[in-house]
């Protein structure tokens, strides 16, 4: 229900106050399917969005007053973030809610609000795997794909995506070595390896072990982003084999909200 302005002396019909208890007890709900803009009529009730895709909900001054609440609850898979228009949105977490999260906007005065999160709300919005068991050998000392790639699209470009990767692999040649490392995009794309690698090496000969690494990048974009595992050789007569001996190999990208 809509805040209301009695006058002195007013009766109030059963309608009314049946709709003023259903309010406190279960708030007036308005759910909204793209991005929305805070009227002065939200105050105290409870704005759902329900989209598919990355929407926001922006909060604009002068429609509030002190002392003003409203809870903003995210029912879908699309990331909502609460968004400064002409008013001021400070928070101690995040401003973005995923999906099955929610929080309290608390207004301090007309312009000024805090958004609190509601405890327990996971800040992974989305999770991407892929696998792959097919071998990749090489004797290169530059990186070739290992046939291991995903790709994720962040919702926020805030976001950063951490990645996972897990896979057998093998060498073929005493006191030498293999590595892998991890690419933005393709193998001709961004080595994302601080220094040559931030893979595994072996150094002992004919070697069959499984391999993994973790990395957390921050793409700084709404674009899809593939993510590449790369192998190669140390040289001589090494021979780096990846998903060797019917191994399955698993890279798993998670997003991980700001």
């Amino acid at each position: 229900m809509a805040i209301q302005t009695f006058t002195a002396a007013q009766v109030l019909t059963a309608a009314q106050m049946n709709a003023l208890q259903a309010n406190d007890y279960n708030q007036t709900v308005s759910t909204k399917t793209a991005s929305y803009t805070l009227v002065a009529a939200d105050k105290g009730t409870r704005v759902v969005m329900n989209s598919a895709s990355a929407t926001t909900i922006t909060v604009n001054t002068s429609l509030f007053s002190a002392g003003d609440t409203l809870i903003l609850q995210n029912i879908s898979t699309g990331v909502c973030t609460v968004t400064a228009g002409t008013a001021t949105v400070s928070t101690a977490g995040s401003l973005a809610i995923p999906q099955n999260g929610s929080g309290i906007l608390y207004f301090t005065s007309a312009g000024v609000s805090i958004y609190y999160p509601s405890a327990g709300v996971s800040k992974i919005a989305q999770v991407v795997s892929a696998t792959s068991a097919t071998a990749t050998t090489t004797t290169s000392t530059s990186y070739v794909t290992s046939g291991l790639s995903a790709s994720i699209t962040p919702s926020l470009a805030s976001s950063k995506v951490l990645i996972s990767v897990s896979g057998v692999f093998y060498n073929n040649a005493a006191n030498a070595e293999i590595y892998a490392t991890l690419f933005r995009g393709t193998v001709a794309g961004t080595n994302l390896a601080t220094t040559a690698n931030i893979g595994f090496a072996t150094v002992f000969p004919a070697v069959v072990g499984n391999g993994s690494f973790t990395f957390l990048d921050s793409p700084n974009t709404t674009s899809a982003q593939t993510y590449t595992v790369g192998i190669r050789s140390a040289g001589g007569s090494a021979t780096a084999a990846w998903a060797n001996q019917s191994g399955t190999t698993v890279i798993i990208l998670s997003e991980v909200l700001a």
